[in-house]
């Protein structure tokens, strides 16, 4: 589930009327908030039901009420024009929707954590056991270690505003302001979408000519994630984890990349069972039709009566909901694909989850230049890799995805 902008104001039927709120904020202000949050919740009250921004502004913003705000987990009364309290919250509801509208598959390949630290680091324990497959009689017991590897996930800060001159809610441009409000939330889903593919993907530091930012950075080096090279980018990827001249044509493409997945090693230098319920294929859109014929497939095309190990009755069978795809691929490459389980390799950090803050007339830039309103939305999130045994790239022939 993605995550959403929320209002700090805390909580404490009928539509009512620009002036039936003009009263009512000011003569009983916590019922005001009550009223306005009730009906946004039960989408009475929406931004594209203001039709007349100016009547709006006339009859709130002179109008003082005293909140209670969230500030950093710590409630605060504080007073403010009753505008931007309706606007704000309304802006939140329709930045969330605008949000939630935007397709995406990032969050079903990241296990999503909290963290305020610009750098997170993560030890990854790997069990050092003995070569001893029996204890004799009152022998003593060997004792296990742990190899500890760190791996650092950094952090990317991202946000937008927009400002609201008093000419243009005067002048009643309604349309321009509510597209601009939604607009926040439809670039803050697509710019959180684009990014976490970018990191999935190593498109940068697994790229023609690797550099940063780079998603698996063990005791904070950065490091190329995808290497068809045997060892890399570690001993516990015998076979790499790249898979070249593996153009996705056929059944035996996928052969290929569960080869590379069934090598990889513990610490102890065992093979590692990755569970098959939680294997996911991420295709471009130019390559889902041909993923859809082989998992649609019962049989092995040109051979007779040979059940597909990757057909609805095929031992590997990846139903349709563990298939992601997105367009947003294709800009990264047409032809790169992966798969592995995802979830257990990468994690998205938040830094500052999604953070809305608004402004009216009471303030300094409606002094300087009669700016009415300001929105602004913030973020700060950055995805990094755990661990490199549980993902595997496949390239049509041998040259890595070109950063253009």
């Amino acid at each position: 589930m993605k995550q959403i902008f929320k209002t700090n104001i805390v909580p404490v039927g009928n539509k009512p009327s620009v002036y039936d709120l003009r009263t009512l904020a000011q003569n009983e202000p916590e019922l005001f908030v009550r009223k306005i949050e009730k009906g946004i919740a039960e989408e009475k009250l929406t931004l594209e039901s203001i039709k007349r921004w100016d009547f709006l502004y006339s009859a709130l913003a002179d109008v003082s009420v005293p909140v209670r705000m969230d500030v950093g987990g710590a409630q605060r009364s504080i007073s403010t024009s009753a505008f931007p309290i309706l606007t704000g919250t309304l802006a939140i509801a329709a930045i969330n929707a605008a949000y939630d509208a935007v397709p995406s598959i990032g969050q079903d390949l990241v296990t999503d954590i909290e963290d305020n630290k610009k750098v997170t680091t993560m030890a990854q324990l790997h069990t050092l056991d003995k070569n001893v497959d029996e204890v004799k009689e009152l022998d003593d017991f060997p004792e296990i270690g742990t190899n500890e590897e760190k791996i650092e996930i950094r952090h990317k800060r991202n946000g937008r505003k927009i400002t609201i001159s008093a000419e243009a809610i005067e002048e009643n441009e309604a349309a321009d302001i509510v597209s601009r409000i939604n607009a926040l939330g439809e670039i803050a889903g697509e710019w959180i979408e684009e990014q976490t593919l970018l990191r999935v993907t190593d498109h940068y530091g697994s790229g023609t000519a690797p550099a940063e930012p780079y998603v698996y950075r063990p005791n904070g080096t950065g490091t190329q994630l995808y290497n068809a090279t045997a060892n890399n980018p570690g001993t516990r990827a015998p076979s790499g984890t790249r898979v070249n001249s593996n153009a996705l044509v056929d059944d035996t493409d996928l052969d290929n990349v569960r080869s590379v997945l069934r090598a990889m090693k513990n610490a102890r230098g065992k093979r590692i069972n990755i569970p098959w319920s939680e294997v996911q294929l991420l295709i471009p859109d130019a390559l889902i039709g041909t993923m859809l014929k082989i998992a649609n497939s019962e049989l092995v095309p040109g051979v007779e009566n040979e059940v597909s190990s990757w057909g609805p009755r095929g031992s590997f069978f990846i139903p349709l909901d563990r298939i992601k795809s997105s367009p947003k691929l294709d800009d990264l490459s047409t032809s790169a694909w992966y798969a592995g389980a995802f979830k257990r390799q990468f994690t998205r950090k938040w830094k500052l989850r999604f953070e809305f803050a608004n402004l009216g007339m009471d303030t300094q830039a409606y002094l300087n230049s009669r700016v009415a309103a300001q929105f602004r939305i913030a973020w700060d999130m950055e995805v990094g890799a755990r661990d490199y045994v549980f993902c595997v790239q496949s390239l049509s022939a041998t040259t890595a995805p070109v950063d253009e």
